[in-house]
């Protein structure tokens, strides 16, 4: 779609009404009507003078006159070389040496001004220009490129109208048709890419036990010495002994003693294969385990009496236990795209505060840039944990050598690691393969914009 089918409304001419039409046309705002063959012609130029001059003879190598603004004041003495120059090159580097710039007024003719905002903004060309919103567009996103465009191109009024689904563009000329080029340019549909994920999570535990155990505790019985000897229960107690002391009998209980050496080692690993289609620029979130209730507001008062108090329901947020991962990826040309890659892990870890269980959090934030259909590897969502406990009599069980005798070792040790594969693929083209088809033109400064010829 060229820039020239969007003009829609103009200021700045009125076609004369023809026989039988009842209201005169708007036409878009003047240009110089260059024959092709001089336009794209090198020209080399040699010249000496003041601008007035200056003007007059390179606006004669074209084919067009010029006239010049009642307060303009030539500069004298200039000097105004160039080789191979075309007519645009040569326009804006014969503005910036003498001060000033050029409004056409017909297409054979230009006006010559001093280069200063009050001049630009009392003789420049203003022009209006009505865009449709392609239906893809919402009308939020088109208002935010809206604002962009207009800060970036300092655009006097840039309004969408939601209703008619138009944005409307009005300023100079200079600035409203390089605006309407880049707005235009952000309104085409983007591409659409599916990125597979692999996700992969590796647990490892590992249990040790090792050592003795010896009786810490025993227990004193006193035994009434039995009437007929072997019809007393004394004698089915496993002791270490008996004491007599006249018709009672003292009893040691021996408490149960261990030698443990155990070993549990315990792996597992969970794979899931899934898919995220998006669109460039746009996220896209997947999540892959459980949503586990948590309670965060409850009831706990006493009820006295006999009436029936009523009782409120507990209020209940829902966490995403598992993985939540936001892709959001950026497509640059048909070969390559960047991903902005955010996962989130999360775990209980079987503790709670309060009654409200405590979860465990693990954030991942990277971007890569890949080739379409190249492989991406995100790992660092790693867990490690270490529990040693030590038991047995105190004092000999710290001893150096001997006090493996006396006490026992338990060593419990937990690992995890989850891998995330990444791989994007392009599966819709955009209108604007990158940067190699985006139209480029010269604007020129914020001070000095590049005059529309």
């Amino acid at each position: 779609m060229c820039v020239a089918c969007l003009y829609a409304l103009t200021a700045l001419r009125v076609s004369p009404a023809s026989e039988g039409a009842e209201e005169p046309g708007l036409l878009p705002p003047t240009r110089l009507q260059i024959v092709e063959e001089i336009r794209d012609r090198p020209h080399d130029f040699e010249l000496r003078g003041n601008s007035r001059q200056l003007w007059e003879q390179v606006a004669k190598s074209y084919g067009f006159e010029v006239v010049f603004d009642g307060d303009y004041q030539p500069l004298d003495n200039l000097r105004f070389a160039m080789r191979g120059t075309r007519f645009t090159e040569a326009m804006a580097a014969l503005e910036a040496a003498t001060a000033s710039f050029l409004v056409p007024v017909s297409g054979n003719m230009g006006l010559v001004a001093r280069e200063t905002p009050q001049k630009r903004q009392e003789l420049e060309q203003q022009m209006a220009v009505s865009v449709p919103l392609p239906e893809p567009v919402a009308v939020q996103e088109a208002q935010e490129l809206a604002r962009g465009v207009q800060q970036l191109m300092e655009v006097q009024k840039f309004s969408i109208d939601s209703a008619q689904r138009l944005a409307v563009l009005r300023g100079p000329a200079a600035k409203v048709i390089p605006a309407l080029v880049l707005f235009r340019q952000l309104l085409q549909p983007k591409a659409d890419v599916v990125v597979d994920v692999d996700f992969v999570q590796v647990s490892e535990t590992a249990e040790r036990q090792l050592g003795l155990t010896l009786p810490t505790s025993t227990m004193v019985s006193w035994l009434v010495k039995p009437a007929v000897s072997g019809s007393s229960t004394a004698t089915s107690l496993l002791n270490l002994g008996q004491l007599a002391w006249k018709n009672t009998f003292l009893s040691l209980a021996v408490g149960s003693a261990e030698a443990i050496g155990q070993f549990s080692n315990r792996e597992g690993r969970t794979l899931l294969r899934s898919q995220i289609r998006g669109t460039s620029g746009q996220p896209a979130t997947i999540h892959v385990g459980d949503r586990y209730p948590v309670m965060t507001n409850g009831y706990f008062g006493a009820t006295t009496g006999t009436g029936t108090v009523y009782t409120p329901p507990p209020t209940v947020n829902f966490e995403d236990l598992g993985l939540v991962l936001k892709l959001t990826p950026l497509v640059h040309d048909s070969r390559e795209l960047s991903l902005a890659v955010e996962a989130e892990f999360k775990v209980l870890t079987g503790q709670a505060l309060n009654g409200i269980p405590v979860i465990s959090s693990r954030k991942f934030v990277t971007g890569c840039r890949l080739k379409d259909g190249e492989w991406a590897v995100v790992a660092g969502l790693i867990r490690a944990s270490e529990t040693r406990a030590l038991t047995g009599v105190a004092g000999l069980s710290t001893l150096p050598v001997l006090g493996r005798l006396f006490r026992r070792v338990d060593t419990t040790k937990d690992k995890g690691e989850v891998l995330l594969i990444l791989r994007p693929r392009i599966v819709t083209r955009a209108p604007i393969d990158g940067l190699a088809s985006v139209d480029r033109f010269w604007t020129g400064t914020a001070g000095r914009p590049r005059s529309a010829y």
